[in-house]
């Protein structure tokens, strides 16, 4: 019953959005992954293993219908997702048979929805010398990577920028609204995103663009975010999404709901959706930083049976769903103990959980 109200709720989607500004329809749901932490789980001695048997994980992960791979690019080119870093997850991907895509966060650490760091290099710039050392270091970083290897054209500026971007961040809670956001935070925002695209167009003519944002359980604040940018000539193809249903944050944990945000954000901005980021926990047994993601979804427990439900019946949601271009599951190959073992699609030793079952079939 809980898979028919899913194709029917789809098929309403179908009805109710119609197609996007990108043109023919979809051959079929990109899946990917953001696996970025591989390299170093590699050095670290790291095995992972499907079926009891060892195998390389990006080749295991292109066999098991993985199309897409997500790559982290940090401002900090001597750290652990600098150009040098993403310039070799490019490599592996490509010749396992994904398609990569580089994130061009424009920060030197970690930047999402509560943080937006500005690089330790550009602190100090007036805002005109940032927006153009934004645009060069854009054109480098491009560059480099198409140079390494890097053919397709996909670029998202930014990582869940949904309250701004490179150091444009409100620390006041009273400030992230829109209304307020409007005020300050995205013009400013607006011209950074501008000027890593210009940038970007200059290594590579062919660019696309997405952006990125969290707020998958409010359509107000996603309309009104990308509507702002793009009135203010950011150039936006693709939508991105975050979406953690446990997280139990704004109360969404049924992608019934998640649907109808899509349909509605694709029929004000008409502009295919990405999920960027997701994931669902095979257990509750875990701590550390997500250590509150354990809002269960209906119909689907947090064990690992559950997990291969929840996921199987997510892609073939996403796939139903006109909007909806490619999912991309955060993490699938960190395991062990800590903050996110609960997330990964390997158990704890590496060995492969049920829930890869569900990805063969969907990538195109």
């Amino acid at each position: 019953m809980k898979k028919l109200f899913i194709l029917l709720f789809a098929l309403a989607a179908v009805i109710t959005v119609g197609g996007c500004r990108s043109g023919a329809p979809r051959p079929g749901l990109l899946v990917g992954v953001d696996a970025n932490y591989s390299l170093e789980m590699e050095r670290d001695g790291a095995e992972w293993k499907w079926d009891g048997r060892e195998t390389d994980l990006f080749r295991g992960m292109a066999a098991r219908g993985v199309g897409g791979f997500r790559v982290r690019l940090w401002t900090d080119d001597s750290g652990p997702h600098g150009r040098a870093a993403a310039a070799r997850l490019i490599g592996r991907a490509l010749a396992a048979g994904m398609e990569p895509y580089p994130v061009i966060f424009l920060s030197d650490d970690w930047a999402d929805m509560l943080k937006q760091p500005l690089p330790s290099a550009w602190r100090g710039l007036s805002f005109a010398e940032r927006k153009a050392a934004v645009e060069e270091y854009s054109r480098e970083a491009v560059a480099a990577l198409r140079k390494a290897g890097l053919r397709g054209h996909l670029y998202e500026i930014g990582n869940e920028i949904d309250f701004g971007i490179c150091g444009e961040y409100p620390e006041d809670e009273a400030g992230k609204n829109p209304a307020a956001l409007s005020e300050y935070y995205w013009p400013r925002s607006a011209e950074l995103i501008k000027a890593a695209q210009a940038g970007v167009l200059k290594a590579d003519p062919e660019a696309r663009f997405m952006l990125h944002i969290a707020h998958w359980w409010d359509s107000d604040f996603c309309e009104a975010f990308f509507r702002f940018m793009l009135g203010r000539g950011v150039r936006v193809d693709y939508a991105g999404l975050s979406y953690f249903p446990s997280s139990g944050i704004g109360g969404s944990r049924e992608m019934e709901q998640f649907g109808k945000l899509v349909s509605r954000l694709a029929a004000a901005i008409d502009r295919p959706v990405v999920v960027a980021e997701t994931a669902y926990p095979s257990t509750a047994d875990f701590s550390g930083q997500f250590s509150g993601w354990k809002d269960q979804a209906p119909g689907y427990p947090l064990t690992p049976d559950g997990q291969h439900r929840w996921l199987a019946d997510f892609l073939s949601f996403c796939a139903a769903h006109p909007a909806i271009h490619a999912v991309y599951y955060w993490s699938p190959e960190w395991f062990g103990e800590g903050m996110w073992k609960a997330f990964a699609l390997f158990d704890p030793e590496g060995e492969a959980r049920p829930a890869w079952k569900a990805v063969s079939g969907f990538s195109r």
